[in-house]
């Protein structure tokens, strides 16, 4: 570090807008048509979650034993929610339901009549989409990422203890998804014309919560 970045004044000037917090953020659910909407918004109870990682894979071609890196596939991570449980186990309940539509409990057979079909792929009718927001201190939409092709994969157990008191339950939700896009939230987000820009589709598929 050069002796003339060593300086305070100088770091606080870099942060011009006094950073990014993590606990500045919503989360919305979009269920497919099929599945009731819960009757509280995820938005209100989904406590923790990430922005998604952005991975590419890469392979060795090599000539002569030296060996260059050439960019493979993207991939896509799971993505983990924790959510609050309220008394009548609202999300928990939508999210079971969804995903006994997927693969039924006793034959592990998908449900025809929730999902219609058995196409998979983007008219997949067990896939919906996810979003997740930065604001900003105002409260202002910063950017938003959007999972496509999302559907609930795993839902963890939840804690139960008579010594436990004073405390809310809360679960977690892991999602697996087709890809993810980025979408500028508004004046306020830095995304420009050299980031991918798509809007949120108008997802005809299901209800936001």
């Amino acid at each position: 570090m050069a002796a003339s970045d060593f300086n305070a004044n100088k770091f606080k000037a870099s942060l011009k807008q006094g950073g990014a917090r993590p606990s500045l953020f919503k989360v919305i659910f979009d269920y497919p048509s099929a599945i009731p909407d819960p009757p509280t918004k995820a938005s209100f109870l989904v406590k923790a979650t990430t922005i998604p990682a952005s991975t590419i894979g890469s392979y060795d071609v090599y000539y002569h034993g030296k060996a260059i890196k050439v960019a493979g596939d993207r991939t896509y991570d799971t993505w983990d929610t924790t959510i609050f449980n309220d008394e009548d186990f609202g999300i928990r309940n939508t999210l079971e339901s969804w995903m006994a539509g997927i693969s039924n409990h006793k034959l592990n057979t998908r449900d025809k009549e929730t999902f219609q079909n058995m196409s998979e792929g983007d008219v997949a009718k067990y896939k919906s989409t996810l979003q997740v927001t930065q604001l900003s201190k105002a409260g202002k939409e910063l950017r938003t990422y959007v999972f496509k092709g999302a559907w609930p994969s795993a839902l963890s157990t939840i804690n139960l203890d008579w010594s436990t008191a004073s405390e809310i339950e809360e679960f977690t939700c892991t999602w697996v998804y087709d890809s993810w896009i980025v979408s500028a939230g508004s004046t306020d987000s830095n995304l420009s014309d050299n980031n991918v820009i798509i809007a949120p589709d108008t997802n005809t598929n299901a209800g936001i919560s």
